[in-house]
């Protein structure tokens, strides 16, 4: 499967929906919000963060552990 992920401006999202629509694609539209407690915590993660201690995502990406779904 391939997924494809585009930025559509707010204004036409509806022309842009009308017209996946004509194609059959299955469209999934996920929104979510951030709250303000989340915004500080990140942002003081952000502040207290050393350089030294980053690594490229490439290999961040080889050491996430996902549970499995039984």
């Amino acid at each position: 499967m391939t997924q494809i992920t585009l930025n559509i401006p707010d204004g036409e999202l509806s022309f842009f929906m009308k017209l996946i629509e004509k194609f059959n694609y299955e469209t999934v539209i996920n929104e979510f919000s951030v709250t303000q407690e989340m915004k500080n915590l990140l942002d003081e993660r952000r502040a207290t963060s050393k350089t030294d201690d980053f690594i490229p995502w490439s290999q961040a990406k080889k050491q996430l552990r996902f549970k499995s779904e039984k």
